[in-house]
């Protein structure tokens, strides 16, 4: 009986971590992630309430990442 070889899957990296975070965190309240910039400004559809920008803040720091919001439409 032959057996497979194990099977590695890479792991993500810091930014896809950072990006899943964000992403279900906004979905939680109900806004919508526009994008994230290569400067790391954070797109929405609307304002996020403080202490979700918080939480988002302190993990993405913890990544060794500075995020930044901005919404759809204003100082664009």
């Amino acid at each position: 009986m032959n057996e497979e070889p194990v099977q590695s899957f890479p792991l993500p990296n810091v930014y896809e971590l950072v990006h899943i975070y964000i992403k279900s965190e906004l979905e939680n309240v109900g806004i919508e992630l526009q994008r994230i910039g290569a400067d790391d400004t954070i797109t929405t559809d609307k304002e996020v309430p403080e202490d979700v920008k918080s939480r988002i803040r302190e993990y993405a720091a913890d990544k060794g990442i500075t995020v930044t919001f901005e919404v759809l439409g204003q100082g664009n």
